[in-house]
């Protein structure tokens, strides 16, 4: 065994005794050396270190990084990114996980991002408020191997059933078992203080997954038809030729981007969304509208489009009418809307003969449509 890989099985093993929680949950995550990354990370099945940078790290420092790794998986932060920026993620994500950890007296390595500012706050809240370019820009007194680790405690990598097409259900399943079991570990030996119980309890608490709510949507409101092109196969045998019903992609869907000033700060995760809806949905087309109190920009997209660089105008105040009535008046028969916004609003028009999904960033209700958070 290498001498890193004593010093990391060492950590654990303090981990294990000290923290409960964190320690049994190390235990899922394999241990690989890795000298093409400059600090450490994870994908929720392993945890991949530098061994250099590894070694040179305090015996405490190296506790504290193994329980940030475990935490990035207790948060789902590698299957939880979409399509928004990497670096920026994991910054958001160490805000967040490095404050707990700090309640729990862990130390970090040297130049670990934490600010009160955020406390209580999600990662995607966090992500929020960041600037744009914050993942191009270097932290101060953080030396990086390889620039990818802004917070020096090691980044998240995406899960592999994220582009294997296996699926992530299972993975989500079994941390959440693996969770309830390491909290009753914890306080089965008394050493689950209560931010954790209520950290764990916001982990383990059910969640709508939207984009399945969106798929579901989509697809029951998507209007099939009966192609020659794909015979009805039950009835060849019979020396019967008989169209089925054919259903290549989803039709034509009209997205309107909510641009008022109050949701400046989300545009790019609505790109993200859109593009989301392209790649997993495949619609024929996408149609996305911009609006805030009338309508500034309406934008054909389609896969051959991807990746999106979209343009963002408005930034005034905020009425979904004008949208809703253009997407009427001038695409009446496409198969949904779906309305990206925060529903900050009084004036949502009429309701139109076309169903409307209102995603919005806040939980709050709408006078027609359905309405999910993102």
């Amino acid at each position: 065994m290498s001498e890193a890989m004593q010093a990391y099985t060492k950590a654990r093993t303090h981990l294990i005794l000290d923290q409960p929680f964190f320690g049994t949950l190390a235990l899922r995550l394999t241990p690989i050396e890795d000298e093409t990354i400059g600090t450490a990370g994870t994908d929720g099945q392993s945890i991949k270190f530098n061994p250099k940078w590894f070694v040179k790290l305090s015996e405490a420092q190296r506790v504290g990084l193994i329980a940030h790794e475990v935490m990035h998986v207790v948060l789902l932060h590698m299957l939880r990114r979409m399509e928004r920026n990497h670096k920026r993620w994991n910054i958001a994500g160490d805000y967040v996980i490095n404050l707990a950890l700090r309640k729990c007296g862990l130390i970090l390595p040297h130049g670990e991002l934490y600010d009160e500012k955020y406390e209580n706050q999600s990662t995607d809240e966090v992500y929020n408020q960041l600037p744009q370019d914050i993942g191009d820009e270097p932290i101060a007194g953080v030396a990086l191997l390889d620039g990818s680790d802004p917070g020096g405690c090691g980044e998240v990598f995406d899960h592999g059933s994220l582009s294997d097409g296996t699926g992530t259900g299972k993975f989500e399943s079994d941390i959440t078992i693996a969770i309830q079991q390491a909290a009753e570990v914890a306080k089965g030996v008394g050493k689950l203080p209560g931010h954790m119980q209520e950290l764990v309890e916001k982990a383990l608490a059910p969640k709508v997954d939207w984009k399945m709510v969106l798929a579901r949507f989509l697809r029951a409101n998507n209007k099939s038809d009966f192609s020659w092109a794909k015979p009805n196969r039950r009835f060849i045998a019979q020396g019967m030729y008989l169209p089925s019903m054919w259903n290549p992609c989803l039709g034509e869907i009209a997205i309107v981007g909510d641009s008022s000033g109050s949701c400046r700060e989300y545009l790019e995760q609505f790109t993200g969304e859109i593009t989301s809806i392209l790649h997993d949905l495949n619609p024929e087309l996408v149609r996305f509208i911009q609006c805030d109190t009338e309508v500034h920009d309406d934008t054909t997209y389609t896969r051959e489009d991807l990746p999106l660089k979209v343009k963002y105008g408005g930034g005034g105040g905020t009425a979904f009418g004008p949208a809703i009535d253009y997407v009427s008046k001038k695409y009446p028969n496409v198969c949904a809307l779906v309305y990206l916004t925060d529903l900050e609003a009084w004036d949502f028009g009429n309701p139109p003969d076309f169903p409307v999904l209102w995603v919005t960033t806040e939980a709050t209700e709408a006078p027609y449509g359905q309405v999910v958070q993102m």
